[in-house]
């Protein structure tokens, strides 16, 4: 019988047994891998309410829970995955994810090609008086 999925629906590779999880909403056990992790902001404060608060200067307290679901749970209640067709499923194309932040890098200002400048000029005397010594001797 053919597979449906060249990973068999887990993440685990060759690395043999793993932990069972339960799930968060149903409480079925599934194994760690395949299991959908999300990461939800949660405030004890109803919505409008924080936000009239936060106007008014006050600090409303934000609590990030994380759930498991399986994958059931995750496709038909949660709304957190959704059903592919044969043809998206085999395309090896990345899910979205959140962008990379890198540092920004800056141009040099003026003065520092100049301190690179007497830097870079200062070894080659060097180097030129250490073959002249070589050279005498």
């Amino acid at each position: 019988m053919p597979k449906k999925r060249k990973n068999r629906g887990r993440h685990k590779g060759d690395k043999g047994k793993e932990p069972m999880v339960y799930c968060d909403n149903c409480g079925k056990l599934v194994p760690r891998s395949k299991a959908v992790r999300v990461t939800v902001p949660y405030s004890p404060v109803p919505g409008d309410l924080a936000r009239e608060l936060e106007k008014q200067g006050a600090i409303v307290p934000r609590y990030y829970v994380t759930k498991t679901y399986c994958i059931n749970c995750a496709i038909y209640l949660g709304g957190i995955l959704k059903v592919r067709s044969e043809d998206e499923r085999k395309k090896k194309a990345a899910l979205s994810r959140a962008p990379i932040r890198r540092e920004s890098v800056t141009a040099p200002s003026a003065s520092k090609p100049a301190q690179t400048q007497t830097q870079t000029s200062a070894p080659p005397s060097t180097t030129q008086g250490m073959q002249e010594s070589t050279t005498k001797s």
